[in-house]
């Protein structure tokens, strides 16, 4: 084939897995036809379009030639890259280019668009390497055409340069009416019962999507409505264990008061903040199957009333780096803190090799071990963390670069319990020392660090110039998702975004403090609680606090084993951000967890990565498997085995896992803090082990972040949910001993046979 010319609709039922798209991604050929879906050749060109084909709907057409987009990628290539590329012909198509990542280095050109075909990955010598940018062009017919013609290799800015096949394209849209006309026998295992029917007017909306104001007034739980109800005079912080629809109700909160205003002739701008960009874009997504009108007329104006981002991507926008040829590391939340990992990562090994010899037999035995760990060690990287989150929250946000005074007084001043644990001089020196290496770092590379953005951003908040221009680009609410994720220093922000000071700040936050699988979000025992009141400290007045109990999206039994997991964290005297699991589920039951021991991380592998494949076999359309790993030391090392390679997609970040498309023939593996928000039918997580918790003064901090992970890599099953530790690594965590006591969690052999 010469090209593959998909419809709106199609692309929407393949962004949603309803295509199998494994014949394209493999060796470019078309996928099965089903009962929603015709797949047909019409000569040398393909065609994907909707049984609902209008003349009208936009069509997408994917250049197949050998400079095309897709043709010269890997399997796995193509698949994060027309991933990217539906995303951005809907952006493009719905006015919202404004929405396209920065990470992903989008370029426009009159009528033209050419964007990163893949993540941009770290390389050795610290650089990026890439394989290409894709190109394409927006015309109109009867429709809107998008023609995604090119693999650029070149990084070309000027897209004037490029000269498009034309008459490919013109031969592609001429044959649409041949392939509406060409009959196409279904996929044998299809079904009607397995089938989703999609809108004939809206590219975004399945037919039966309820509006907001249905949402309100047919689905919402008494505490959804309370807090979608609460006005705009004071903020709220909505607490709930995952699976309540948080994200849903401040979703519709803020659609129903912004369609208020309208109604009114207010003209009221929102914000609604997330701190990953996958995130953001579900949350547009939301919206648009809502309202798909309005959502489009509020996002897509010059100056839209919704503005739906990250915090990192928003702060780029007002301090405006490219101008100064400045890159940030990334305008998503947890892609950039792993840059930033690897970049400390780097200048720990070069410190040991210098200054770390004069300030060694000064410090404390955990702190010695910490620093001589390897690089690619748990405990190497538990303690990248607890370094960054000093940097940002203490050594960035207090001034402490270059001055003296402020160096010395670091050095000397009582720590706070929040802080990182350094109860030595020398201890303090090192970080000193490794925090000048790290900023050293991120100059040679003409980059800036999300945690630098914050702070800078803050800056900008206090300054003369945001206090003049406040009250044209300020907001009138703010709304925050993954609360729990923000550190100290993020979320003083909050605040400073709104047009006025006076009152108590409209900023609706939602979060479940259980899912940080870092301690980003609070760190204090009751007494130290009461000393430093986190909602005070950030200035953000009398917040009301409402908690959603009832569960949407996992069965009684999965609810039952979190809630003992829950009862097992660490640190039950924290306050009450850290409520007892209350959660119920309102869906009908299902298969009972299990938590099964094998011998090695080799038998977890052939194990469970086995049975996953045969899982999503069975399954195959009606659901997703994915083989979630709680260690990372042992994530890269399942990732180093070859065999059953090609029956498993690997997500390694965030960004990563919100590009694929869902596949029906391949199960998912990746680590619970990639996957956050995204829901599977099967969770099977392996490596619950006892050795994940290092001994020492961290111990405690380190067994929540761990068993954060556990409690979010469990909340993303559906329906059945297996659990696996290995002996090698010390058997199953201690945190699960509740859960097997109260038989929440069944202790089963390698073959599934329970064990008594």
């Amino acid at each position: 084939m010469k090209t593959i010319t998909f419809d709106e609709k199609s692309i929407s039922a393949a962004s949603a897995g309803q295509i199998d798209l494994e014949p394209l991604f493999l060796e470019l050929q078309l996928p099965l036809s089903d009962v929603a879906t015709k797949c047909v050749r019409v000569g040398d060109h393909g065609y994907v379009l909707s049984r609902y084909f209008q003349p009208t709907d936009t069509l997408l057409t994917v250049s197949l030639e050998v400079d095309g987009p897709l043709t010269t990628l890997p399997d796995e290539g193509r698949h994060e890259a027309f991933g990217r590329l539906m995303r951005c012909t809907t952006m493009l198509v719905t006015g919202r280019t404004r929405s396209i990542p920065v990470s992903w280095r989008a370029f426009h050109n009159r009528n033209r668009l050419s964007f990163q075909a893949d993540r941009l990955l770290r390389s050795a010598d610290g650089g990026r390497t890439n394989s290409g940018r894709i190109v394409l062009e927006l015309s109109q017919d009867e429709g809107q055409r998008v023609f995604a013609f090119l693999l650029d290799r070149t990084g070309t800015k000027d897209l004037a340069v490029y000269n498009p096949r034309i008459e490919l394209h013109t031969e592609a849209l001429s044959g649409i009416a041949g392939a509406i006309a060409t009959p196409s026998r279904p996929l044998e295992a299809a079904s009607l019962e397995s089938s989703v029917t999609l809108d004939s007017d809206l590219p975004v909306k399945v037919r039966a999507q309820l509006t907001a104001d249905e949402w309100y007034s047919t689905r919402l739980t008494e505490a959804q409505r309370q807090f979608v109800d609460h006005p705009l005079t004071s903020g709220v912080r909505l607490v709930g264990p995952a699976g309540t629809g948080k994200t849903v109700a401040l979703v519709i909160k803020c659609i129903r008061e912004l369609m208020k205003d309208k109604t009114q002739g207010g003209a009221k701008r929102f914000l609604f903040l997330t701190h990953a960009y996958k995130t953001a874009i579900d949350v547009e997504t939301l919206v648009l199957g809502m309202e798909p009108d309005v959502g489009i007329e509020l996002m897509a104006a010059e100056k839209p009333q919704l503005v739906i981002t990250t915090l990192y991507a928003l702060a780029n926008r007002q301090m405006r780096y490219d101008l100064d040829d400045l890159t940030p590391v990334s305008l998503d939340g947890h892609a950039g803190r792993e840059f930033q990992a690897d970049v400390l990562n780097d200048v720990i090994d070069q410190y040991r090799t210098g200054d770390w010899i004069a300030y060694r037999s000064g410090c404390t035995t955990p702190f010695v071990s910490y620093m001589e760990s390897k690089s690619d060690s748990m405990e190497r990287r538990f303690f990248l963390w607890e370094l960054l989150n000093e940097f940002a929250c203490v050594l960035d946000a207090e001034g402490v670069r270059s001055g003296v005074e402020r160096r010395s007084q670091y050095l000397a001043e009582k720590r706070r319990a929040w802080m990182m644990t350094l109860p030595t001089k020398e201890e303090r020196e090192v970080v000193l020392g490794l925090y000048d290496g790290f900023r050293s770092s991120l100059r040679q590379m003409k980059a800036i660090g999300g945690d630098q953005m914050v702070t800078d951003f803050l800056n900008h908040l206090d300054s003369f110039r945001w206090e003049a221009t406040r009250e044209s680009e300020g907001f009138d609410g703010v709304f925050i998702d993954e609360l729990h994720l923000f550190n100290r220093q993020e979320r003083m922000v909050f605040r400073h975004l709104l047009r006025t000071q006076e009152g108590n700040p409209p900023v609706f936050m939602a979060y479940d403090a259980k899912q940080s699988p870092r301690d980003t979000f609070l760190k204090l025992p009751s007494e130290a609680a009461k000393q430093l009141d986190f909602w005070r400290d950030a200035k953000l007045g009398k917040v009301e606090k409402i908690e959603l109990v009832d569960v949407f999206r996992y069965t009684p039994q999965i609810a039952k084993a979190l809630s003992c997991i829950v009862q097992s964290f660490p640190g039950q005297d924290l306050d009450d951000d850290w409520p007892q699991y209350k959660g119920v589920s309102r869906i009908k039951d299902g298969p009972q967890p299990t938590i099964c021991t094998v011998k090695s991380t080799v038998a977890t592998y052939t194990t469970v990565f086995g049975r996953a494949r045969t899982l999503q076999k069975e399954l195959g359309r009606n659901g997703r498997v994915a083989v979630l790993c709680a260690s990372n030391n042992l994530f890269g090392r399942y990732l180093e085995f070859t065999d059953l390679r090609d029956h498993f997609v690997a997500a390694t970040s965030r960004d990563e896992a919100s590009a694929k498309s869902p596949n029906s023939r391949k199960f998912l593996f990746s680590m619970p803090e990639f996957v956050a928000g995204l829901q599977f039918d099967t969770v099977l997580l392996i490596d619950v082990n006892q050795d994940e918790v290092p001994e020492g003064p961290y111990a405690t901090a380190a067994l929540r972040k761990f068993a954060g992970q556990v409690y979010l890599g469990a909340s993303r099953a559906e329906q059945r949910l297996e659990m696996y530790a290995s002996h090698e690594h010390g058997g199953p965590a201690a945190l699960l001993s509740l859960a097997v006591f109260e038989k929440a969690v069944v202790t089963v052999d390698e073959n599934g046979v329970e064990q008594v």
